[in-house]
């Protein structure tokens, strides 16, 4: 067999473990160390004759729903496209995913970023520093989300330079009334025109909002920005002046792909859903 030949199957091979290894890969992230490898043990001993009681039992075992859906997700994957893999090859894929993970956790770094009163003890970042360092180490791609846009020089040149650098920009923004669109196009101003030309600007429509009997809509809070999934800025703070002048905000800057990886990928999901969609 020819070395072409042999790449071409070894390739092929690995196509068919990506879902897989994914779902390992989310288990491993989302699981507290010590929890993925009790799994993971568990998993190592599942047999053939017995699958979908010991599935149902290790799954029961669990008590976070989103951990429960990852290791159901895990199993029936196995199951449905790589049944020819032993147990013990999933659990020892889950362990090595989970040191991996543990690794990076352990590698992050958080720092606190706070607007009002200062003390001497503890040293914080401004909130405006920390957005403008997001916005400033973005090279790729960059997500800003807020409920409110006002009166923001600053960020409004670090846009315009981060789309200089041919930065792919997304702004998620809010409208207090979003029957009539009512202030979107006073956040847009604050943005600036040509921040809103280069950039893709996203609204919450009120056809996709929660109602309660009232009909009160529910309201898009988010504050956040995330930089080529690499650092994201989670915030009390809109963008605003006051936000970062005068008024008491708290948030965390935050280090890890991980992380940030998520943050954009949850984003990028309800923008496909059509949850979030653009504002024309």
């Amino acid at each position: 067999m020819c070395d072409k030949h042999k790449m071409t199957m070894v390739k092929s091979n690995m196509d068919s473990y990506n879902n897989l290894l994914g779902q390992i890969t989310n288990l491993a992230d989302e699981a507290p160390y010590n929890l993925a490898v009790s799994i993971a043990d568990a998993i190592g001993k599942i047999s053939d004759a017995s699958y979908q009681y010991d599935r149902n039992r290790i799954i029961a075992s669990i008590l976070q729903p989103n951990l429960r859906l990852l290791v159901g997700l895990l199993l029936d994957t196995w199951q449905r496209e790589n049944v020819e893999v032993p147990s013990e090859s999933i659990a020892l894929a889950l362990l090595s995913a989970a040191q991996v993970a543990e690794r990076c956790r352990k590698s992050e770094n958080v720092s606190l970023v706070w607007t009002g009163p200062k003390t001497e003890s503890i040293p914080l970042r401004r909130t405006d520093q920390a957005l403008l360092q997001v916005i400033n180490e973005a090279k790729e791609k960059l997500l800003i989300v807020s409920f409110a846009v006002y009166k923001i020089e600053q960020v409004r040149q670090a846009l315009m330079q981060a789309a200089e650098r041919g930065v792919n920009t997304r702004i998620c923004i809010e409208s207090p009334d979003p029957n009539q669109g009512k202030s979107i196009y006073n956040n847009i101003q604050a943005l600036g025109e040509a921040v809103a030309q280069k950039a893709a600007v996203y609204i919450w429509p009120i056809s996709q909002r929660p109602q309660d009997k009232n009909g009160h809509c529910g309201i898009l809070h988010v504050k956040c920005a995330v930089a080529d999934e690499n650092l994201v800025f989670i915030s009390s703070a809109n963008l605003t002046e006051y936000a970062f002048t005068l008024n008491m905000e708290l948030g965390v800057l935050i280090r890890s792909s991980r992380l940030a990886g998520n943050v954009f990928a949850h984003f990028n999901r309800i923008i496909e859903d059509g949850v979030l969609i653009p504002l024309t």
